[in-house]
């Protein structure tokens, strides 16, 4: 690209076309930064102009990155994201905690456990900003405007760095009313004959619970009668007595501390699997994160 060329591209129309990418609409984006649909297309046509390139192609049902601008668009996230660590971190030595921290976390994990912890963190801190991207979508640091996301699981992407914050399993619970009203189950074999809520994630249906049951794996198929892509709402669920559900023995802790929730069946639960601190690409270096994941371990060990 000429020096021409990069002079005339402007900070807000390479971060517009970021968010119309992410969200595969420019009425979206434009909602999201308060401007007019109009005011927006007009900034990714001459985005566009400037570039003598097609960043989206448009018919009459979606909106979707051309191949030319799906490799321009992930080279500019880089460079904002380097952009935004080097305004945060301005006149301050590589050691001062400070700037915005955009954290992404799922909805239970985040109400239940992570907030009380980030409330502590910013007393700590305070020129840390905090900006918090609540979901139990699944978050791909490279779409989404986040420098990192608390997770569970292992990263799917082999050069992911990743902070190993906890050990975890997910556990059988339910409430106390309704194990009095429809029975205790003292086998695997008996959740058969009970209400299941599930959890839905991307790619998982929840309908399946894949569990060791005192060490040797099985496979259980409840009666599910409520499912929901939300952990808080299927936790709730549970609280409310509506049946059994397998959750996050971390997101889980409080409610069976206050016994709102029972641990069902203790010798039966998910395979382990690591809580961890996600980090996207060149975040790892900025001191407000290494500091956040010395936090949270020490935290939730």
């Amino acid at each position: 690209m000429s020096t021409l060329a990069l002079g005339h591209l402007e900070l807000p129309a390479l971060r517009l076309a970021l968010r119309v990418a992410d969200l595969g609409s420019v009425a979206a984006a434009a909602r999201e930064q308060d401007l007019l649909p109009a005011t927006a297309t007009a900034a990714i046509r001459r985005l566009e102009g400037h570039l003598k390139v097609k960043l989206f192609a448009r018919s009459s049902r979606a909106l979707r990155t051309t191949p030319e601008g799906a490799q321009f668009l992930a080279r500019v996230r880089e460079a904002l994201l380097l952009l935004d660590h080097g305004v945060g971190e301005l006149h301050a030595p590589m050691t001062q905690v400070r700037g915005v921290l955009r954290l992404g976390v799922s909805t239970d994990l985040g109400t239940q456990v992570i907030r009380p912890l980030l409330d502590e963190f910013l007393q700590r801190h305070p020129l840390i900003e905090l900006d918090l991207l609540v979901s139990d979508r699944v978050t791909d640091l490279s779409r989404e405007p986040v420098d990192a996301a608390i997770r569970y699981g292992e990263p799917t992407q082999a050069d992911q760095i990743v902070r190993h914050l906890a050990d975890n399993t997910a556990i059988l619970v339910a409430s106390p009313e309704y194990l009095q009203r429809a029975g205790t189950p003292l086998s695997v074999a008996d959740l058969s004959g009970h209400e299941g809520i599930a959890l839905r994630l991307a790619g998982r249906s929840g309908l399946v619970w894949k569990l060791l049951d005192h060490g040797s794996p099985v496979e259980v198929r409840p009666r599910i009668r409520r499912v929901a892509d939300n952990g808080l709402m299927t936790r709730l669920w549970a609280i409310d007595g509506h049946g059994i559900a397998l959750k996050s023995k971390l997101d889980v802790a409080a409610d069976r501390a206050a016994g709102r929730l029972v641990q069902v069946l203790p010798k039966v639960e998910s395979p382990p699997y690591p809580l961890v601190l996600a980090l996207a690409r060149g975040t790892h270096l900025s001191a407000r994160m290494r500091v956040l994941g010395d936090f949270l371990k020490a935290r939730l060990i």
